[in-house]
């Protein structure tokens, strides 16, 4: 398997994302699509404000929208009435960037990288398509395109690197993202922490590192997305058996390995042509 170096957690960058500042407008969506050059892709209509449903190789950043009910109190001569009230709460989502990702563990040829800034990157030139990462994934993330290669957010190294913040942050009209190193980050999310509010990813399961580099924090009021979006995720997945089925295929050589790789990525991807298209 290929030894990877992870940055510790309070080092790199990082970003917090405020969800009662979000107003679910897209900007960051379609910032994302605009930088990475990512083509527009067709969508059906299902009833949700969420388009598309889930994160595609086409779209690395989505804004998922859920619906909630509060509790109201209204002051009348009568007296106090109290009465349900539905809100929607909006959650811009894409690769959480784990301190440990565990798609980069997973991925058996090494072509997911993780830099210094603590981005993990997917290398198409080094994919061979297998689809571990996307099995390993405990945020269902990594998603294969056309060409059978799996793609996915990047945190925007490349504008990191350069002194930027990522497009999405720096398009963002209501400053939902606040962008910085990460131990000034996780210092800020723990003061909210304190204050009461509900705080996403810095204590989550080992089998991310503990903690994720999109941290997410919202009012009670609007907990409910959190919740419900990350109800079933962050949690242990296939790494442990994707390594056990790799093992008798490390003897064989480096390139017989990402042949056979390539073989079954290529295997995966056709059936999932054939299933799109029934």
């Amino acid at each position: 398997m290929v030894s990877i170096k992870f940055p510790k957690p309070d080092e790199g960058f990082a970003v917090l994302v405020d969800l009662d500042r979000c107003i679910g407008c897209r900007a960051c969506q379609v910032a994302c699509k605009e930088w990475n050059g990512l083509p527009a892709e067709r969508t059906t209509f299902t009833g949700s404000l969420t388009s598309p449903q889930s994160l595609t190789a086409k779209s690395w950043k989505v804004v998922f929208y859920y619906e909630g009910v509060t509790k109201k109190y209204l002051l009348t001569p009568a007296g106090e009435v109290a009465f349900s009230q539905i809100e929607i709460s909006s959650l811009p989502f894409n690769c959480m960037h784990c301190v440990e990702a565990p798609c980069a563990r997973a991925c058996p040829v090494g072509a997911i990288k993780v830099t210094p800034e603590g981005a993990v990157v997917i290398n198409r030139d080094e994919c061979v398509g297998c689809g571990y990462c996307q099995m390993a994934c405990p945020y269902d993330v990594p998603k294969r395109g056309d060409d059978g290669k799996f793609y996915k957010c990047t945190f925007c190294v490349d504008r990191i690197q350069n002194g930027k913040e990522p497009a999405c942050v720096e398009v963002c009209p209501n400053r939902v993202f606040t962008f910085g190193p990460a131990r000034d980050i996780i210092e800020k999310a723990r003061q909210e922490e304190a204050k009461g509010r509900k705080v996403y990813g810095l204590n989550v399961d080992k089998y991310v590192g503990g903690s994720v580099r999109w941290i997410y924090v919202t009012s009670e009021r609007r907990s409910f997305a959190i919740d419900r979006h990350f109800a079933d995720k962050g949690k242990p997945v296939a790494v442990q058996e994707v390594r056990e089925v790799l093992k008798p295929l490390v003897t064989i050589g480096g390139a017989a390995l990402a042949g056979v790789l390539a073989v079954l990525g290529f295997v995966a991807w056709r059936r999932a042509r054939v299933e799109e298209k029934k």
